[in-house]
C-alpha cells in the first residue's frame, strides 16, 4: 500500500483565494484528489504548508526547511514515510485512481506522467523514499529546487498516456476560476508514444554540480530530445544557458512548444 500526499500550500494568487478548498458540486477541490487516491492508498496526507489552519482535524504535513514550494513537502514526506509514496495536487479534480494505480506499477524507484507532446507532468508521480532521500539531500547541497531534478538523478519510468489509454484531461489542473470549465486537453503534435525507463551509471546533473562537466549536461540534453521527453530537454537547457545564453531561448522555445491548451 502508498502513501497518497496532497501539495495544498500554494498561494493560489491567480485564482484570488485559496483554490484547494473551494467549493464544486458540494466538495472542495482537494477532496476529489483525496477520493481518487484512496482507491489505492492507504493514508492520505495534506501537505498545506502555510495554508495548514485551513485544514485543522485532517492529516497534515509539515513542510521540510531544506527547500520551499513542492520540493519542501516532498522532502519531508520521504523523511518520514517508509511506504511508496504518491504525490499530486490539489487543484486536479478530475484525477482517476488508475492514474495513481499506474505509476504504482511501474517497476522503477520514481515514475512520472508524460503527456503525448513531451511535457512531464512533474506533480504526480510516485517515489520509493530510500532513493528518494539520497537525491534530496544531494540536492540540498547545490540548492536546487526543482522537482523535475528527482527525475534527472534517481532512476525513473516516464509513463505515456498515449500508450497506456490515459485521458490527458485527468490531468487538467485549476489555476484561475475560469479553468473550472476546461474539461478537455488539445495536443497539437504527439511525440512521446511509449513508456521509457532512464537510468543513468553516473546522472549528468551530478557530474555537472560537483565538477561542472557541461559535456555531460549536453549528453542529457540530447538524451531527453531523443527520448520525446521535451520539458526535461528545457529543465537541461536552463541549466547550460550558464554556458552559452542561446540555450535559454531554447529552452523557453521548448516550453512553449509543450504548453498544455485546455478547451472547454
Amino acid at each position: 500500500m502508498a502513501v497518497l500526499v496532497v501539495f495544498a500550500g500554494g498561494r493560489s494568487v491567480r485564482f484570488g483565494r485559496d483554490k484547494c478548498t473551494h467549493r464544486i458540486g458540494g466538495k472542495r477541490l482537494i477532496d476529489y484528489v483525496i477520493e481518487a487516491g484512496l482507491g489505492v492508498a492507504r493514508r492520505v496526507v495534506i501537505a498545506a504548508g502555510q495554508n495548514a489552519a485551513l485544514y485543522q482535524g485532517e492529516d497534515v504535513l509539515l513542510d521540510s526547511q531544506r527547500f520551499s514550494g513542492p520540493l519542501a513537502a516532498v522532502d519531508a514526506a520521504v523523511h518520514s514515510v517508509d511506504d511508496v509514496l504518491l504525490f499530486a495536487p490539489c487543484d486536479a479534480p478530475y484525477l482517476k485512481a488508475r492514474v495513481f494505480e499506474e505509476l504504482l506499477n511501474a517497476e522503477a524507484p520514481l515514475a512520472a506522467w508524460v503527456f503525448p507532446n513531451g511535457r512531464v507532468e512533474s506533480t504526480i508521480f510516485k517515489a520509493q523514499p530510500a532513493p528518494a532521500k539520497g537525491a534530496l539531500d544531494f540536492l540540498s547541497r547545490f540548492r536546487r529546487g526543482r522537482v523535475d531534478d528527482l527525475f534527472r538523478i534517481v532512476p525513473t519510468a516516464f509513463l505515456s498516456m498515449e500508450r497506456r489509454g490515459v485521458d490527458p484531461s485527468w490531468f487538467i489542473n485549476i489555476n484561475r476560476p475560469g479553468d473550472l470549465e476546461r474539461r478537455f486537453v488539445e495536443i497539437r503534435q504527439r511525440i512521446f508514444v511509449e513508456d521509457y525507463v532512464l537510468r543513468w551509471s553516473q546522472p549528468p546533473l551530478v557530474k555537472w554540480l560537483e565538477a561542472g562537466d557541461v559535456g555531460a549536461l549536453r549528453e542529457e540534453f540530447l538524451k531527453y530530445v531523443e527520448a520525446g521527453l521535451l520539458s526535461m530537454a528545457a529543465h537541461v537547457a536552463k541549466d547550460l544557458a550558464a554556458a552559452a545564453r542561446g540555450y535559454g531561448v531554447l529552452a523557453e522555445a521548448i516550453y512553449d512548444a509543450v504548453d498544455i491548451d485546455k478547451a472547454r
